[in-house]
């Protein structure tokens, strides 16, 4: 969660894609960082593993549908070209389907842990009198 944090608020600093996108994970960061705020703080941390599950899925479902503008648009290599490495912009950028394609994974994955969390909390011992 820390490492969501730290990821979008590069993103928004660096301002590779523009300012529009530089905004939205501003924004993004302030939510990973409410989530991990709540899953550090003490007390019932039931609320804040449900918004992390729904942030994953959310997450991925975002970036599972940008996956069609890595390869369409612009030019013959697309609009986010150097997503599929002609002319990456860093490291991260030039990961292409690949790395867009571990990003949905480790979403998912991270909803895979809130869901057995929240499952295995939510199972009550029930004591029968006899």
């Amino acid at each position: 969660m820390a490492a969501s944090v730290a990821l979008h608020a590069q993103m928004a600093l660096t301002g590779a894609h523009g300012p529009g996108w530089s905004v939205l994970m501003g924004v993004m960061a302030l939510l990973c960082l409410s989530c991990l705020a709540g899953l550090v703080r003490g007390g019932d941390p039931a609320g804040p593993v449900r918004m992390t599950m729904g942030m994953a899925l959310a997450m991925a479902l975002g970036h599972v549908l940008l996956l069609p503008l890595l390869t369409g648009g612009a030019g013959a290599h697309g609009a986010h070209a150097h997503h599929g490495g002609a002319a990456p912009v860093d490291a991260a950028a030039g990961a292409g389907h690949g790395g867009m394609l571990l990003v949905v994974g480790v979403e998912l994955a991270v909803a895979v842990l809130a869901v057995g969390w929240t499952r295995r909390h939510n199972q009550r011992i029930t004591y029968q009198p006899v």
